[in-house]
């Protein structure tokens, strides 16, 4: 009788369709690696895979053409290197994040510190299915956080600071979500509209426009693939020290409601988003 086999997933290595070879996956926290890191992953593309590297859409890592039988010393490798494997099957997986405040113009937010946070505290826990994250650190939304199980969207919304104002008319004109209007001269702001993008904060000449609420919008059951759906708004402004006891809420409400194998998307659409919001908050209280 053959042996069994490893649970590859667990390990990050995912089996080929060609028989007999492995994908071997590899993670980083917010899509950085350092130029050491580089060399690492180039040595153990040409030791233990094809010499080839390939980029995934969520800033992982594979490399292809590892044979079942390095298993193990490509593990080994992985660790001795400096590297992380990557996590696959029913599990949190990697965060993906944007660069955010660090070097984007319009980033709002410090991405990087969350998404490490994100990768230290809940990356490899288990749950009823596969569960991705991704953090944007503004409105533009590049990485997509309404279509993941949990999106964290940066947002900063304008506080007007009305003797600074001379309805110059600059914020009007650029708002992309038109929630800003001149009224007898007035500035007026609809704040249902506001996208809280950080636009007009950055284009007043007389900076009247201030900083107010800052913080997340968390989105809940979002995903991709064959049938794919926006995720819900569950909450606004959630501040950075308070979204990891935020995110523990909706994990747990996730396991208590759904069925083994169910994605947070099938629970959002089977429960509606008044009972999860209901079940967060009952946590958080």
């Amino acid at each position: 009788m053959a042996a069994a086999k490893p649970d590859y997933k667990r390990f990050g290595f995912i089996p080929q369709r060609q028989q007999g070879l492995l994908l071997m996956r590899l993670r980083n926290q917010a899509g950085d690696m350092t130029a050491d890191g580089l060399r690492n992953l180039a040595d153990l593309a040409e030791k233990y895979g094809n010499g080839q590297v390939h980029l995934t859409l969520r800033q992982g890592i594979e490399i292809p053409g590892v044979k079942e039988e390095l298993f193990e010393q490509a593990l080994q490798a992985i660790s001795e290197s400096g590297l992380s494997p990557a996590v696959c099957g029913l599990r949190v997986r990697p965060v993906v994040t944007c660069p955010g405040s660090a070097t984007c113009p319009y980033g709002l937010i410090d991405t990087k510190t969350l998404a490490k946070t994100l990768d230290e505290q809940f990356v490899g826990r288990d749950l009823p299915a596969k569960t991705k994250f991704a953090i944007s650190g503004c409105a533009n939304s590049c990485t997509k956080p309404q279509a993941h199980d949990v999106g964290f969207r940066g947002a900063a919304e304008p506080s007007l600071e009305q003797s600074l104002c001379v309805s110059c008319g600059a914020c009007v004109r650029r708002c992309p979500a038109k929630a800003m209007q001149l009224e007898n001269k007035t500035l007026v702001i609809d704040y249902e509209k506001c996208l809280s993008c950080g636009v007009c904060m950055r284009l007043c000449p007389k900076k009247a426009l201030k900083t107010g609420k800052t913080g997340y919008h968390i989105f809940v059951g979002g995903k991709g693939g064959r049938y794919s759906n926006e995720g819900a708004l569950l909450t606004k402004f959630i501040p950075e020290d308070h979204l990891t006891t935020y995110l523990d809420a909706i994990l747990q409400t996730y396991k208590e409601l759904a069925t083994p194998g169910q994605r947070l998307s099938a629970v959002l659409a089977k429960e509606g988003i008044d009972l999860i919001m209901s079940k967060v908050n009952e946590k958080l209280n």
